[in-house]
């Protein structure tokens, strides 16, 4: 009787737990082709093949939910999934496979001892997956590190045949997995994208949202990203601040707060505050902009947040918090924000300035212009992800592929075109140049001369599986290589320009260089911000390298406003006409040699707002008098003029003239300005 009472009991908690588990299928959106595809995989239908599936996409997209809906199908189908998360175990191959033996059915009556852990784990395998379909997904693959090779190279070819592996991260497959032609064959690539339009109302009105103007707002402000959709939907499903009428702050507050939810700890916020001024974040820049010690459990209990996503060089906050928190934090306190911001890119500077003799600093010249460059460049540096694309060196073995790039180029020639807004200004850019201009970065352009002449010269872009997009030349001024640059139609225009002394600095013996010059940077698909960024970190990697940089693009307005914005001068009188006989077309230089890499640097801060503290001397403190820093200090603070009366006890026309005066000593123009510069100098702040 008391038997019949536990099972009775352990069935109706199975068929509340199968309720639940239902309404969780009916918040799925948008992946129904990949639920169709499992459906047919555990039916046993023919998939083409495809037993490896890899399910891939950053940081909140879904890829644990859709693994937890193709759970549930395997359920209703009678099939057996086995699941591991590569956070829930060391990573050691015995430790995986006694991880999956606690999952496994044990045959009753079985007494069989098996030598190790991975004998015991393939025997159950092959038994259980010659009786039913067999599915093992691993999930947050991207950190399974140095497993990932016993996976591949052992693991997968002891696997029983009609079981199916998904692997699910944060990152494509890559490298040795499509080497391989067994295991390619056997690969199906599932990426997961945002939400569309349509997808997204569904999931919301799912959540009890179904205003649409909400629903058109919701969507717009989270571009359908899923975790950001899930975040929006739990703020309320009737707040009253996705109405037109709220100030868009408030949505970014709400988001914010809905997110830092996962950070109850006060000191783990203002850490979190500070990754967002950020672009990648790393232990050491946030402890220089925080000025303090940040450790060890703190900076892991960052990085293991949902909002927070590994890249190549450290780690980023999912764009939308990122620019939640940088909202915010600018509104609230507009002075440290200016603070962190200005440290930050002080940061930035020295490493480039103190790394670039000895090693490329490419990605620090990337963060630079996150904050010192125009809204195109800030905004496609935010949403770029490097490891696509890759350069090799161009030679004499692969010459003719570079040569075949050339033929498809001209004749599959597309116009530039990119548009777009940067998200923490709301600054539009709109680009476009045609595409038979475009073909102006290919012209005269003979691959054989350059790669004879020096095998630094030429570089090929490839895609990671291998297609040519792209090439460059980017010639090495030397002794050797002067002569020919003088007979080039784009380079002898500027180099026969060049008084005795200053040619004479040029010619360096090889392996050495005085600089490079830039016949060609050009890509198959003008249209492409990923490309447009490849060629961009490919200039950050000599742009600050202690030589003379020198190139005359094409006579087009986007050229001439890109190397402007690059930092590039216009040298004055070195004027050709050479690309169609009739085109004036300057020359653009930068020199970091010597003591000229510091003057490039200050003018980058210069230009972004940011003086640079070696012109920023101890003596203007001294300047303002002891009532003056006291209004300073108030300043930082982000009291207004009738606060900082109310504060100091003195009348709102005398707070306005002691800040008269401090502009004047300070040599700035208003509060922005005092607030940057401050923010920079702890001597005067």
């Amino acid at each position: 009787m008391a038997n019949d009472k536990g099972k009775s009991a352990s069935m109706a908690l199975q068929e509340s737990m199968s309720a639940l588990e239902e309404r969780q299928d009916q918040f799925i959106a948008g992946r129904a082709e990949q639920l169709a595809l499992f459906q047919r995989s555990i039916s046993g239908e023919s998939v083409g093949g495809k037993t490896i599936w890899n399910v891939y996409g950053t940081a909140g997209i879904g890829k644990s939910f859709l693994i937890d809906s193709f759970r549930r199908q395997a359920q209703r189908a009678g099939a057996v999934m086995l699941y591991l998360d590569s956070r829930d175990f060391n990573h050691k191959g015995d430790l995986l496979c006694r991880e999956l033996l606690l999952q496994l059915p044990v045959p009753s009556g079985e007494r069989v001892q098996y030598p190790n852990s991975l004998v015991a784990c393939l025997t159950r395998l092959k038994q259980l997956a010659s009786e039913v379909k067999v599915v093992l997904a691993l999930d947050t693959y991207e950190e399974m590190g140095e497993l990932d090779n016993w996976l591949r190279d052992q693991f997968i070819k002891w696997l029983p045949d009609n079981m199916l592996l998904v692997i699910a991260g944060r990152y494509k497959l890559s490298g040795k997995w499509i080497i391989s032609p067994a295991l390619r064959e056997r690969l199906l690539f599932m990426p997961l994208g945002n939400l569309t339009n349509e997808d997204s109302a569904v999931y919301l009105n799912q959540c009890g949202i179904m205003d649409e103007q909400q629903i058109e707002r919701i969507w717009f402000k989270t571009g359908g990203h899923p975790l950001a959709l899930a975040l929006a939907a739990d703020v309320s499903p009737h707040a009253d601040w996705m109405s037109s009428s709220i100030d868009e702050s408030g949505w970014f507050d709400h988001l914010a707060k809905a997110w830092l939810r996962e950070v109850p700890d006060a000191h783990l916020r203002k850490v979190v505050e500070a990754a967002a001024v950020l672009l990648r974040i790393n232990r050491e820049v946030l402890q220089v902009i925080l000025d303090q010690e940040i450790e060890d459990e703190t900076f892991s209990h960052l990085i293991s947040m949902s909002f927070v996503r590994k890249t190549e060089r450290g780690w980023m906050l999912h764009d939308l918090m990122r620019l939640a928190m940088r909202k915010q934090l600018e509104e609230r306190t507009p002075a440290y924000f200016e603070r962190l911001r200005g440290r930050a890119v002080q940061y930035y500077a020295a490493r480039i300035r103190h790394s670039a003799p000895y090693r490329n600093t490419a990605w620090e010249v990337g963060e630079l212009f996150y904050y010192t460059g125009v809204p195109i460049l800030r905004a496609i540096i935010q949403t770029y992800s490097r490891g696509q694309y890759v350069w090799e060196p161009l030679t004499l073995s692969n010459l003719s592929e570079g040569e075949a790039y050339l033929r498809r180029r001209l004749d599959e020639a597309t116009p530039l075109t990119l548009a777009g807004m940067d998200p923490e200004t709301n600054q539009f850019y709109d680009e476009f140049e045609g595409k038979e201009d475009m073909t102006f970065t290919i012209k005269h352009l003979n691959l054989r001369t350059w790669v004879e002449l020096d095998q630094q010269a030429g570089m090929l872009l490839r895609t990671t599986d291998g297609r040519t997009v792209g090439l460059a030349v980017i010639v090495p001024i030397h002794k050797m290589t002067l002569p020919v640059l003088d007979e080039d139609p784009f380079a002898s225009p500027y180099l026969s320009s060049l008084p005795e002394a200053e040619r004479k600095l040029l010619e360096v013996e090889p392996p050495d260089q005085a600089g490079w010059f830039i016949r060609t940077i050009d890509y198959g698909d003008w249209q492409n911000p990923d490309m447009f960024m490849e060629t961009m970190y490919l200039m950050f990697s000599y742009m600050c390298s202690g030589g003379i940089f020198v190139t005359s693009p094409p006579p087009l307005d986007f050229f001439r406003e890109a190397h402007l914005n690059l930092g590039f001068r216009m040298m004055p009188g070195v004027v050709h006409h050479n690309y169609d006989g009739k085109t004036p077309t300057p020359t653009f230089v930068i020199d970091t040699r010597g003591d000229k890499l510091g003057e490039f640097l200050r003018f980058l801060l210069k230009r972004g707002g940011f003086p640079d503290e070696l012109h920023i001397s101890s003596e203007h403190e001294m300047q303002l008098s002891k009532r003056e820093r006291e209004v300073v200090a108030l300043v930082l603070d982000g009291l207004t003029n009738a606060e900082i009366s109310r504060a100091l006890f003195v009348s709102e026309i005398t707070v306005k003239k002691h800040v008269s005066s401090i502009y004047s000593k300070l040599s700035v123009k208003g509060r922005t300005q005092l607030i940057k510069l401050l923010a920079v100098n702890p001597k005067i702040s």
